[in-house]
């Protein structure tokens, strides 16, 4: 293939990159937001279905409630640490694990609130994939608790801490919330009253928090135990220490090339400027492709 054969010789663009699911989640949850709004204005009741409540629970809704979401500031904030986090995990373990954690962070959610309140007045509603994102955030941030991050308190207020910190005031916020308010909130307990009134599914979050931590350790469970390691016996200092040779580096231009191999190696560079443009060849490979042009002149 020569160069009037290439994508940007003809005047087309090249393949455009696909895209990525966790934006095609972000996408689903917030169409199915804009139902929601119809459905408020219509005065209908079309997506009543699939929140989970107590009081009359369907299999569907162990899931279903995830994808709706309690005004615009809830889709908000879990449409931004989806984003953030989901692109992370999709980049480290691929799609198929971001799914995964997403759902199994959702059920295991739903499955705590829920025993959270037995023995209550079992008349809540769940909605929101928050216990998915919580899920998320530890798989994609657990191994990185040294690094620095800045975030917008109110979108205005830059804060910048360790990540380490952050999971920690996310767990404290969520352990607190659960305790001295949606806890006692749900149950008519005379000893035990809530500190604040919450609307915030805080057990949920408990859930997804729980579910990520363990997602995170099967993902990286070759850590788990150091007995598993191999440990390599020392030598004796006796021993003679072995000798390794290094080999010589041949430099490709002082390699004789027939005409079909100079084209096919300027194809791969030329393949390669197409991908990511003339700024990512190196020094060396610019020089390479000034010797093959002219040599394929």
């Amino acid at each position: 293939m020569g160069i009037g054969d290439r994508a940007y010789m003809r005047g087309s663009s090249a393949p455009r990159t696909p895209i990525s699911l966790t934006a095609w989640v972000v996408g689903i949850l917030v169409g199915f937001f804009i139902l929601n709004l119809i459905q408020e204005s219509a005065k209908a009741n079309f997506l009543g279905w699939m929140v989970l409540r107590e009081s009359a629970l369907q299999p569907w809704q162990w899931v279903t409630h995830a994808l709706l979401h309690d005004g615009f500031w809830h889709l908000l904030g879990n449409g931004l640490v989806l984003w953030w986090t989901g692109a992370t995990v999709e980049q480290e373990h691929g799609p198929v694990t971001l799914l995964k954690v997403l759902i199994g962070g959702a059920l295991i959610g739903a499955l705590t609130w829920y025993l959270s309140g037995l023995g209550g007045s079992q008349n809540g509603a769940l909605v929101g994939i928050s216990a998915g994102v919580y899920a998320l955030m530890l798989v994609a941030l657990l191994d990185k608790l040294d690094h620095q991050i800045t975030l917008l308190l109110f979108f205005f207020l830059p804060v910048t801490l360790k990540v380490r910190w952050l999971l920690i005031a996310v767990s404290l916020f969520t352990v607190l919330g659960w305790v001295f308010s949606e806890f006692p909130g749900r149950h008519d307990w005379l000893a035990w009253k809530a500190a604040w009134p919450d609307t915030i599914a805080h057990s949920a979050h408990l859930g997804g928090l729980l579910f990520g931590w363990l997602a995170w350790r099967y993902l990286n469970r070759t850590n788990w135990a150091p007995s598993y390691a191999q440990v390599q016996e020392p030598m004796p200092t006796d021993a003679p220490s072995p000798a390794f040779e290094t080999p010589t580096e041949v430099n490709p231009s002082s390699r004789p090339l027939t005409s079909a191999q100079a084209r096919a190696e300027m194809d791969r560079l030329l393949d390669k400027i197409s991908a990511g443009g003339f700024g990512s060849l190196t020094a060396g490979e610019k020089r390479r492709l000034e010797e093959l042009s002219a040599r394929l002149r």
